[in-house]
């Protein structure tokens, strides 16, 4: 026999990762404690001499308080699932608090929200949020559009939004949670921080939703926290939560076997960010700037989210906005922001995220001093000799998520259960004005344009088409888009 085949996951991971500029997850700090041997160190559950992850006690307890502490928390529980796995805990939460509950959600949610509302069977009813077409981005609910939620539906247990976006942009928060809080004696305030597990650490990025006033969050700490992939940890404030609930759905989902250097890498993270964040978020901010400034001269015609009159026009939606994260309209140019996303990998060059007509780049504790050049010339390569006549733009759809919302026709869970006993396939356009059995999203970012039980607009089907003809990664039953099922 010979030697064992090789992996081609180990070769990428080992050869390849490094040769790129990565302006995107996971974003990890250099200088935090490291696991010196993976493969010699690991341990599992049955060394409950520890401490174990479950009962939080021994090392795992100690961490735990440290990061509440740390993030301004009552209590937090680490999750190797990411901020995805910790969406399904605190709605499996709701669930056992009230197997009827009805929760108020943003139209800027997560899938992993809806698929966790589906699974448990809970009602939803969708918050009213405005969508910029420049940056495709839906925006953060406002305090009157909550308000206006808790007015027609008094009964809900929670409202829940996602702050910041994946564009970057704060809901108000602090004052979203003083409105929840004064029109409802048992409304909790819940909100996907995924992308916001860094805000704590620095006086110039927009507030933490803990620091906020919100009663539950939930952060992906290998996004812009410092930790390895799949690391989070959901933070709350006892009062309106109910911890023995908590800590309930948390077993339930809970993996038996947590990696333990994930979970090193998490707390490590946590305090390095709390004894050195000011100085390497400090940095990343410089950077930041750096790279905006550069393709303000060199790039004249994108749109960049962070102009000062734009964010004034949306105040009532935007707190603020993420000084780490860079999104830029590209609709004055010819090329698809997928277009870009492929030749800057050309490049050696790899964002976060690309739209039909955006591209979003972090800027990770790992980048290199040569980063910002390099990813400039790139783009001034690229997009340099594809700018449209006189003041033209590309054309963009109105709005793709405009027919998801308030209330389904039918509730997601019941369309899924129907789809194969009263559904049927039909061709995408004429799907149109049907009510959807499935679900179709572009990912990243993973937030549905069509959903089971509610009607399928125009838009979204212009939408999607066009992002698949131009090469967007398509998250569907028939990822070609030929045939859609619907009831």
């Amino acid at each position: 026999m010979g030697p064992p085949e090789p992996s081609p996951i180990v070769r990428v991971l080992n050869r390849d990762v490094e040769r790129y500029h990565r302006w995107c997850t996971p974003s990890i700090l250099p200088g935090q404690e490291r696991v010196e041997d993976f493969y010699a160190s690991d341990i599992s559950i049955s060394a409950g001499f520890f401490g174990t992850l479950v009962d939080h006690t021994g090392i795992f307890g100690e961490a735990e308080r440290f990061a509440a502490a740390a993030q301004g928390a009552d209590r937090t529980m680490f999750s190797v699932h990411g901020s995805s796995g910790s969406n399904w805990v605190i709605l499996r939460m709701l669930a056992l608090e009230r197997s009827d509950a009805l929760v108020l959600v943003a139209r800027n949610i997560h899938h992993s929200v809806i698929n966790a509302l589906k699974a448990f069977g809970l009602d939803f009813r969708f918050l009213p949020t405005p969508y910029e077409p420049r940056f495709e981005a839906l925006l953060p609910p406002s305090v009157d559009e909550v308000l206006a939620g808790l007015a027609r539906y008094p009964e809900a247990l929670a409202v829940l939004y996602t702050s910041p976006t994946y564009e970057g942009l704060a809901a108000n928060t602090a004052a979203i949670a003083d409105a929840v809080h004064a029109v409802s004696h048992h409304a909790m305030l819940l909100v996907d921080e995924a992308w916001g597990g860094h805000l704590h650490f620095h006086p110039q990025l927009p507030s933490s939703a803990m620091a906020a006033g919100a009663d539950v969050c939930v952060q992906s700490t290998h996004k812009l926290a410092g930790g390895l992939q799949q690391t989070g940890l959901i933070h709350w404030r006892e009062g309106r939560v109910d911890s023995e609930l908590m800590e309930e759905a948390y077993r339930e989902y809970l993996t038996t076997s947590p990696s333990y250097h994930l979970l090193a890498s998490a707390d490590a993270a946590v305090r390095t960010l709390a004894a050195e964040g000011g100085r390497e978020l400090g940095e990343a901010i410089a950077r930041t700037q750096e790279l905006k400034t550069r393709l303000r001269a060199g790039l004249p015609d994108l749109d960049h989210l962070d102009e000062p009159a734009w964010l004034a026009g949306v105040v009532d939606h935007v707190a603020g906005h993420d000084l780490v994260k860079t999104t830029v309209g590209l609709s004055r140019y010819r090329l698809s922001g997928f277009a870009v996303f492929d030749a800057l990998v050309e490049r050696g060059v790899v964002i976060e995220k690309a739209g039909l007509h955006t591209i979003t780049l972090i800027t990770t504790f790992q980048l290199g001093a040569d980063a910002v050049d390099d990813t400039v010339e790139a783009l001034v390569d690229i997009l340099g000799g594809e700018v449209l006549p006189g003041a033209d733009r590309e054309p963009m759809t109105a709005n793709p998520f405009s027919a998801i919302d308030d209330r389904p026709v039918m509730h997601p869970y019941a369309a899924r259960r129907y789809a194969k006993s009263i559904g049927h396939e039909v061709g995408m356009r004429e799907a149109v004005g049907k009510v959807a059995a499935e679900h179709v999203e572009v990912y990243p970012p993973g937030i549905p344009l069509i959903l089971e039980g509610f009607r399928v607009s125009e838009d979204a089907v212009d939408y999607l088409l066009e992002a698949r003809d131009k090469g967007a990664p398509i998250v569907a039953r028939d990822t070609s888009l030929r045939t859609l099922r619907v009831l």
